[in-house]
């Protein structure tokens, strides 16, 4: 499977455009043909353009968080592969220009600038922790291109052209906090990766667990890369707490289970979060096989869309462990885009924007979904349970119709 060429030097990428496979279809040496599986896209609703609808892609392939971003560019691909299968947008196949912000603000700055301005693209995707979003968000807004994210988590921005498709802090809270405060008891240890998302998610998490009576007995932070975690497993273990809630994220969530686990700490200390997403499983200790945590997407789901994405993804990519919930986002979103396009009738920002707005999935990867007001996407909540064949769903949460505003609004 061919995908995008990145440049390593300074993290520029190269025009692809992704077609369906035809005979006699024809790529001019300048583009790279991108292949791939994926899902549905509604028919066209005849609108026309000149030129052909360009994501610019920035997609963390190196840096601390390698995992989400290769999930996010994998689900992206898949999509892209499949709607230019059916025929494109607005008659013709999606472009994408794809670089690597490699999880740093200002490159992810430069580089939407660079996307926006020399590139011209009509839409921006991607990258991954909150603080590069933010920070893409705000040059998306300035020149009036949208810009969606399939990331977990509320963004640390508000805007028009702003569109958050991952999972918001709250409706991965509402359903796993009061049920690790009743199996494993009321003090709870909060660790985060020092960034925006994990201290906004510990943020919210330590009211509702505060409102319930709870208590927090521990809250720290670790910088991106940090891979020594035995001081704070110390001073988890000098706090004592029934369970932890973490999220740590990339790389380190495995390094701080891993050294956990080898500290005797997870015996008999519940352990949630961020930290045992599908991402991370290959890597995770086995002791957290029969663990819980709270989430929108497994490829264990029903449906007939999920099915043929697991085959697709599985076919693609070669692996048979679970599949991010960033990959399926990524999936999603772009497909849901697409339709935007196509119901606009043109690429022009403000007309995409306000479509997209209005867009909804059905029957999708999860299940359903549509944004809210302020551009949360929102869906129905699992919670799933850890085993060897992956994520089990044992319990479905609603989708929260009093769900808080953006802080960031």
């Amino acid at each position: 499977m061919a995908h995008p060429i990145l440049d390593p030097r300074n993290g520029a990428g190269r025009r692809t455009v992704t077609r369906a496979r035809v005979a006699g279809a024809a790529v001019a040496s300048s583009l790279l043909l991108l292949t791939a599986c994926g899902g549905a896209v509604a028919e066209s609703s005849g609108g026309s353009s000149d030129d052909p609808f360009t994501i610019g892609l920035i997609a963390p392939i190196t840096g601390p968080v390698v995992a989400e971003g290769t999930a996010m560019q994998r689900g992206f691909d898949l999509a892209v592969e499949k709607i230019n299968a059916e025929g494109g947008v607005l008659g013709q196949p999606v472009e994408v220009v794809t670089v690597d912000d490699e999880a740093n603000v200002t490159k992810s700055t430069q580089l939407a600038q660079r996307l926006i301005n020399q590139d011209q693209v009509d839409f921006l995707f991607g990258t991954i922790p909150g603080d590069t979003a933010g920070a893409v968000a705000q040059v998306s807004n300035e020149a009036g291109v949208p810009f969606a994210t399939a990331i977990m988590g509320d963004p640390p921005y508000c805007g028009d052209y702003f569109f958050p498709f991952g999972e918001p802090d709250q409706t991965m809270l509402e359903g796993i906090v009061p049920l690790m405060l009743e199996q494993h008891g009321s003090s709870v240890a909060l660790v985060g990766s020092d960034y925006v998302f994990p201290r906004s998610f510990n943020a919210k998490a330590r009211a509702m667990i505060e409102a319930a009576g709870g208590t927090v007995v521990l809250e720290e932070y670790s910088p991106l890369g940090t891979t020594d975690w035995q001081p704070v497993v110390g001073k988890i273990t000098d706090a004592a707490p029934d369970w932890i809630l973490s999220a740590v994220v990339g790389g380190d969530a495995v390094g701080l289970v891993t050294q956990a686990d080898q500290a005797g700490l997870l015996e008999d200390t519940g352990l949630t979060g961020i930290s045992l997403i599908q991402d991370y499983y290959p890597s995770l200790t086995p002791r957290t096989d029969g663990m819980v945590l709270s989430g929108r997407y497994s490829d264990q789901l029903e449906g007939e869309a999920n099915a043929e994405f697991v085959a697709a993804y599985r076919a693609a990519y070669d692996v048979q462990d679970p599949i991010p919930s960033v990959a399926a986002n990524a999936y999603e979103a772009v497909q849901a885009i697409a339709r935007a396009v196509e119901k606009a009738g043109s690429t022009d920002g403000d007309a995409v924007s306000q479509a997209l707005a209005q867009e909804t999935v059905e029957d999708g990867v999860f299940g359903d979904g549509h944004f809210t007001e302020d551009h949360f996407f929102v869906t129905d909540m699992k919670i799933f349970q850890i085993g060897s064949g992956g994520y089990e769903p044992i319990e479905e949460i609603p989708a929260l119709s009093g769900l808080r505003q953006n802080t960031a609004c």
